[in-house]
């Protein structure tokens, strides 16, 4: 490993939350302070909205130990539960008796009888709930119920919500508008710019152990901020591959042609190399013909079914699937992606066709959905989670994309529906497509937060 070629004592670049690298810069501890503030006056319920590896869970885990030691702490990483669930999630977890004949007046009645025993001897409950976009609208309501639990003056629970963009789309359901109006406090956790982000990278370096000239640079800084769109998450897993790539070659510096070496699209500011895959598939549509059967050979030696892929004609009557991109034509589209239109054609097939799967399924149905992480290669991982599937089972791989046409990338999200119900057999199907796919970041979901994620993406603009 590098480690001991840059004198480091530990990893820098981890992705899992490690709060000894905390980045207090960049309006972070200022969030955790903000938050420690409206949760110490009893606002109530507290929303933090963030994209995917912004670094939401690293903030909860702070804000959590920095809490008053008379605070009790419930903590619910996975809140897609229904709402009986949610409630004996949270008796549960404050050891308060659950029956199995309870209904949720019963627990609600506990609970709310243990938050003011609570209250009397000066010890307050705070709820964190991670991933909150996953809630459903029934548990979303529920939370709006714990937070009407209060003496004539304070709230007995607080309660802060860490979600998505998604959740704010949720939010704006007229179901769910009592919620809404309840939040107190409102924070948006931002990306981080081209100056934080050369500062953020040599400061995990020197946590790390380095004790060097700053390996970072602003120029390299600005080329991983477009490369990752200032992600934290995505910056982590970005220099710990130039790190490796520096070391490889016996340098001691990083230096820009060390992006050539890792995948092409690292040696594109646009980042849209990776697109090139879909040429391969454009040419064997017109082989077996638009909508018929297709087998993608990769690399001459692996085969993937691709018939996911087709269906879709690529003629300039399909203009639809970029009918949110900010009004563009396709042409226009595909001049801003540096990208050729029949490369977008491919990727709007498989776009439309994951959408209209999903629209022919009950909302209650799980998805096992992998967080988007854009700067890793959709051909690459496509195919390797892919070829990793049995046969049968490679049709129901999915995926959503999302653009930026200011930062001239896009991202994508990995969808597999695994047509199982039970909580073992789920988490079953999970461990597998992580060690497939050698990625922690797949969570089983209902099909109704992929809706809303599609809701989001038709709303900001950002589908294809």
């Amino acid at each position: 490993m590098y480690c001991s070629f840059f004198g480091l004592k530990k990893l820098p670049f981890k992705i899992s939350p490690d709060l000894s690298f905390f980045y207090s810069q960049a309006a972070r501890d200022d969030i955790v302070h903000a938050l420690l503030y409206s949760i110490g006056r009893g606002d109530g319920i507290i929303k933090v909205i963030g994209e995917v590896g912004v670094g939401k869970t690293t903030i909860l885990r702070l804000l959590a130990e920095k809490l008053p030691e008379s605070y009790r702490k419930i903590y619910i990483s996975s809140p897609n539960l229904s709402s009986m669930d949610f409630l004996k999630f949270i008796c549960t977890d404050l050891k308060i008796e659950v029956k199995s004949s309870d209904t949720k007046l019963d627990l609600m009645g506990r609970l709310n009888q243990f938050l003011l025993t609570e209250y009397a001897q000066n010890r307050l409950v705070v709820m964190l709930v991670d991933e909150a976009q996953a809630m459903t609208l029934d548990t979303l309501e529920e939370v709006r119920l714990l937070g009407n639990l209060e003496t004539g003056e304070d709230k007995l629970l607080q309660i802060v919500l860490f979600g998505q963009p998604e959740l704010d789309v949720t939010l704006n359901d007229p179901r769910v508008k009592p919620l809404k109006d309840r939040i107190a406090c409102s924070v948006e956790i931002p990306a981080l710019k081209a100056e934080e982000v050369m500062q953020y990278l040599n400061y995990r370096m020197r946590v790390a152990g380095y004790m060097g000239q700053d390996l970072f640079t602003l120029k390299l800084a600005r080329r991983i901020q477009q490369l990752t769109r200032g992600l934290p998450r995505s910056i982590n897993l970005l220099a710990d591959k130039l790190l490796m790539v520096a070391f490889s070659k016996g340098d001691n510096k990083i230096k820009l042609q060390h992006f050539k070496t890792l995948l092409p699209e690292y040696d594109v500011p646009k980042t849209v190399s990776e697109l090139q895959w879909f040429r391969r598939l454009a040419l064997i549509a017109l082989i077996v013909g638009i909508g018929g059967f297709a087998v993608f050979q990769y690399a001459g030696q692996h085969s993937v079914d691709m018939s996911l892929l087709s269906g879709v004609e690529p003629t300039l009557a399909k203009t639809e699937a970029f009918s949110n991109s900010k009004s563009l034509r396709p042409t226009d589209l595909a001049k801003v992606l540096d990208v050729e239109i029949s490369q977008l054609w491919q990727m709007a097939s498989l776009q439309e066709k994951t959408e209209a799967f999903l629209t022919t399924l009950d909302s209650q149905e799980a998805f096992i959905v992998m967080s988007p992480m854009p700067i890793v290669s959709f051909a690459e991982l496509y195919y390797q989670v892919a070829n990793r599937l049995s046969a049968p089972n490679q049709q129901y791989l999915f995926a959503l994309f999302e653009i930026d046409l200011k930062q001239k990338v896009y991202q994508y999200q990995l969808i597999y529906y695994p047509r199982e119900s039970t909580a073992p057999e789920l988490e079953s199907k999970r461990q597998d497509l992580v060690a497939i796919s050698q990625f922690e970041y797949w969570q089983v979901k209902p099909l109704e937060t992929l809706q809303v994620k599609m809701q989001a993406l038709q709303q900001s603009g950002k589908r294809l």
